[in-house]
């Protein structure tokens, strides 16, 4: 079975908004198509439906489902350090031989300003994570619908 989980922030109500987009978007595709899929969007687990929860809770979560992931959508655009860190994760992950697929996604429009192009644009990204997108050869995406057109693709093998 595949298991698809969604790592991005959700702290902003635009956060939010996308993170709903992006789980509607690959269950309306998904659906079209005979796969055995679960697909993890955190926005939508109980621990962060309002409730109170604890660090440990949210890391213990979050820890389960990106173990169990075979395909991953990622938002690095805007530094958070949760993504980041599920980035570390589920790049050992690959770097130990396990089966994983991972979509990062840079949706930031400063990125193709003043004819600079792709990562290498000096707006401020971390070079080492980027070089260790690059050095695995992990492609990058300028956009969710970018990223997930590449999943569907992926799938049809």
């Amino acid at each position: 079975m595949i298991t698809v989980y969604l790592v991005g922030p959700l702290f902003t109500e635009a956060d939010q908004v996308q993170r709903r987009k992006e789980g509607e978007q690959l269950r309306r595709e998904l659906a079209k198509r005979d796969v055995d899929v679960q697909i993890v969007n955190p926005i939508d687990l109980p621990l962060n439906e309002g409730g109170a929860s604890t660090p440990a809770a949210i890391f213990e979560a979050d820890y389960h489902f990106q173990c169990e992931a075979t395909h991953v959508f990622l938002d690095l655009a805007n530094e958070d350090t949760g993504s980041h860190m599920a980035l570390g994760i589920l790049l050992e992950k690959k770097l130990s031989g396990k089966p994983i697929q991972l979509y990062p996604v840079y949706s930031d429009s400063r990125i193709g300003r003043n004819q600079a192009s792709g990562l290498d644009c000096p707006i401020g990204y971390n070079a080492f994570v980027i070089g260790g997108l690059k050095a695995n050869g992990i492609q990058t995406y300028s956009s969710f619908d970018q990223a997930c057109d590449q999943f569907l693709k992926d799938l049809e093998g």
